[in-house]
């Protein structure tokens, strides 16, 4: 696992899906992206593939660096187990407008492909998981 950290509490959690459901069981996610000397990422998205079910969570990154993770939903979480992670981040600045908002430091692009992003995290069956990803400086 390189640089991504997830720092799990909580207690088991019933799956947030119905009985009978072809879906997945999700379990809330929530938590942060940042560069390793500890600035936020402001904006992109997140998202997270399951390496067991090949399930897609996606969450919108605040300018804080927050997110909310959500497959089903906005906010239904992500499933159980291993993932892979991509932070997608797109800001087109070519200089012919000038921007109200500060949209911080760039992601390195490797982070934004599956092929290239070496992020992985673990999701597990509980009532709140709060990841941290930590991306580097120098890359």
């Amino acid at each position: 696992m390189r640089l991504a950290t997830g720092l799990l509490m909580g207690l088991p959690a019933i799956a947030l899906c119905g009985c009978g459901s072809d879906r997945v069981p999700t379990y809330p996610v929530a938590g942060r992206v940042e560069f390793a000397d500890g600035e936020p990422v402001r904006v992109g998205t997140i998202e997270l593939e399951s390496r067991d079910f090949g399930t897609a969570a996606t969450g919108t990154i605040q300018d804080d660096g927050s997110f909310v993770l959500g497959t089903y939903t906005a906010t239904d979480g992500a499933a159980a187990g291993s993932h892979r992670a991509i932070v997608v981040q797109i800001v087109i600045d070519d200089g012919s407008v000038t921007h109200a908002t500060d949209h911080g430091r760039p992601v390195p692009q490797k982070f934004g492909s599956y092929d290239t992003s070496d992020l992985l995290v673990e999701i597990e069956p509980i009532d709140e998981n709060d990841l941290t990803i930590t991306l580097p400086v120098d890359e």
